[in-house]
């Protein structure tokens, strides 16, 4: 990796880095490249406990915390589930590598994060549907005024991608939405804060 100018002059100000910082350096980029192999399913959670009890026999205790923060900062509410379940297993599987686990905790706070994106995508999802159905009745009837016109000329009327596409773009899909996400981002950001002072 190539550092900027400003990058290579400010690390010329600060100096060299102690022994200590490289090796801790080089072991933190060694853990990256085994989250992003776990990230992408090379790896199993199995595959992420051995690597990481390998580390810490071999002294390097603090890519416990180090593993388990990066899997945090992955976490958000519109991921897929089956990825949100896969940064669970993860987090859960590095604490019991540690001496002074806190498992039943880290469950608790990963279950009630679960419980939150399931209500952020219900309501999301409810929300949706009732805008969608109200835009429908509009939609079918300028379709029924203009269908006659369509036919006229060989065309057809879409009503289920206009209705889509009018939901969307609708004022009040984008006031929920903006206030949804902030609302639930808010809620997301408070737990993650908790599973962050648990490990």
């Amino acid at each position: 990796m190539e550092l900027s100018p400003l990058a290579k002059e400010k690390l010329a100000q600060i100096g060299e880095l102690a022994p200590e910082e490289k090796a801790r350096l080089k072991y933190s980029r060694r853990l990256s490249s085994v989250l992003s192999a776990y990230f992408t399913a090379r790896l199993s959670a199995e595959d992420l406990w051995k690597e990481l009890r390998t580390q810490k026999e071999e002294g390097r205790e603090f890519l416990l915390r180090e593993a388990q923060l990066k899997l945090i900062d992955a976490i958000n509410l519109s991921g897929a589930e089956r990825d949100f379940d896969r940064q669970c297993r993860g987090i859960l599987a590095v604490e019991t590598l540690k001496s002074e686990g806190s498992y039943t905790n880290l469950e608790q706070v990963l279950s009630s994060i679960k419980a939150l994106r399931r209500q952020y995508r219900e309501e999301k999802q409810k929300a949706y549907a009732a805008i969608k159905k109200k835009i429908e009745k509009r939609v079918e009837l300028s379709a029924q005024q203009l269908a006659a016109q369509a036919r006229a000329k060989g065309a057809s009327i879409d009503v289920e991608t206009s209705v889509e596409a009018t939901a969307q773009a609708s004022p009040e899909w984008k006031s929920f939405i903006t206030k949804h996400d902030d609302s639930f981002s808010q809620k997301l950001k408070d737990q993650l804060a908790r599973l962050r002072e648990v490990v």
